[in-house]
């Protein structure tokens, strides 16, 4: 059977990504902070607030499938305008930049890092599918988009990232549209090869 590694996936969204897969007759793997509550899940919990890549390799041992799907949903920020307005006091500033660093590490640097990992190790089938959940902010056009300076650099460099892969694997982002949308049928249609990936941001 194939096999799907989520990330970020024990919330409702997350639900509708695990559905899809299941429907196209793959086991699910799950690494979140949150675990998935439907049946035939296999949940890795962890704590985002100490996740590093130490604990990424100790997690990576226990991986001892070649996985077919991956899909990244987790999301992570640390600034916010007032940062931008506001005098932060020395130490502050320096807790700031420490929670940046980290926002930054959870959501670009974990995704390149794990995919590589998993590649090296063969444990990433080379017909794999690989997406990630990006945002409308990779537009410097859409409103709002700098209100979260990071968050934003984030998706965008999740957008880039996700393009560079597609020259080896099947890649797609995902565009969502909030506390509207269902990605069941998405999910289960690119899973089993009714809609082929070839670097799209799908809305």
């Amino acid at each position: 059977m194939k096999k799907a590694l989520l990330i970020g996936c024990g919330g409702k969204r997350g639900e509708d990504l695990i559905k899809g897969c299941q429907q196209a007759d793959f086991d699910v793997i799950n690494i979140g902070s949150s675990e998935s509550k439907l049946k035939n899940v296999e949940n890795i919990k962890i704590d985002w607030r100490t996740f590093d890549i130490i604990q990424m390799h100790k997690i990576y041992k226990q991986l001892s499938y070649n996985f077919d799907f991956i899909f990244f949903n987790q999301n992570s920020s640390a600034l916010a305008k007032e940062n931008f307005i506001n005098t932060i006091k020395t130490v502050d500033l320096w807790s700031l930049t420490k929670s940046w660093s980290k926002s930054y590490w959870l959501s670009c640097q974990f995704p390149f890092i794990i995919i590589k990992t998993l590649e090296e190790q063969n444990k990433l089938d080379k017909n794999a599918t690989i997406g990630w959940m990006l945002s409308s902010y990779i537009n410097k056009n859409v409103k709002g988009v700098d209100d979260y300076a990071d968050y934003s650099g984030y998706k965008f460099t999740n957008y880039l990232i996700m393009k560079n892969f597609n020259t080896k694997y099947q890649c797609f982002g995902i565009n969502p549209k909030f506390g509207s949308s269902d990605y069941t049928d998405l999910i289960y249609k690119i899973c089993s090869n009714q809609i082929k990936c070839n670097g799209q941001i799908i809305e």
